[in-house]
């Protein structure tokens, strides 16, 4: 008797059982989850955009203008990535496929913006001690009151350890012996919040990149389902149709 081996199950994908046994709410509700964490992202971009701009405004503002554009560039992206997102969720709880597209359209302009501006606060954060430093010798010699307010902002004293420029005057100032230069903590600031914007921007590229993909799957499912609906109709139509015309050819023979 020849020796026969069992029969071996083997697993098989299928796309349609998979989009019939739940795959479209899968895939509906992962996008929702996308579209809220990109609008707690983008409440996060307005927070520390706020909060970055409001260091380097006033008197200082002219020595860190760079974190000052960045701050702003995010409260920005903040804003629209609250509103996308919120279009986003409108639209994939309601399944409307227009609105996905749109959603789609404005989501790849949107990371292309926020990938560039992650990229460029990284790119900025190697350049902020000479920065700052040009800014520190033209406010020094240019407007001495820039100099205070920065030390005042910042509860420090000139710009580098050996450079404690008018040590009284920084005592008087701040009702103390300063305890770091400003060169310590201007940069330590500056830096961390770049890097905080820069990390969140990329982050939330990443993530709407994401968003993209199952937002393009999502409408192209919606779409096979109104035509679905709509062929399914046209055959309804059609059905009664011949019933009505049937019907009326056996009245005529009574």
């Amino acid at each position: 008797m020849p020796f026969s081996m069992p029969k071996i199950a083997t697993f098989s994908f299928n796309r349609e059982s998979f989009w019939s046994a739940g795959g479209f709410m899968f895939v509906k509700n992962l996008l929702l989850l996308i579209n809220f964490l990109s609008m707690l992202a983008g409440l996060i971009l307005i927070i520390g955009g706020a909060y970055s701009k409001s260091t380097v405004s006033g008197d200082n503002f002219a020595l860190l203008n760079v974190a000052g554009a960045l701050a702003g560039w995010a409260i920005a992206i903040g804003v629209i990535v609250t509103a996308v997102g919120f279009f986003g969720c409108f639209g994939a709880a309601n399944e409307k496929g227009m609105l996905l597209k749109t959603y789609f359209a404005m989501l790849l302009l949107l990371v292309v913006l926020e990938i560039a501006v992650g990229i460029a606060a990284y790119a900025k954060k190697d350049d902020v001690e000479n920065l700052l430093g040009h800014a520190w010798e033209d406010a020094y010699k240019n407007d001495v009151n820039k100099v205070k307010a920065i030390e005042r902002a910042f509860s420090c004293c000139g710009y580098k350890p050996n450079q404690f420029v008018g040590l009284e005057n920084c005592e008087a100032l701040m009702g103390g012996p300063p305890v770091q230069s400003c060169h310590e903590v201007a940069t330590a600031s500056l830096k961390g919040s770049l890097n905080s914007l820069g990390g969140a921007a990329i982050a939330l590229g990443i993530i709407e990149l994401i968003g993209l993909i199952f937002s393009a799957v999502l409408f192209r499912k919606i779409a096979q389902k109104e035509r679905a609906s709509e062929s399914l109709m046209n055959e309804a139509w059609r059905i009664n149709r011949n019933k009505i015309q049937y019907g009326y050819q056996n009245y005529q023979y009574v």
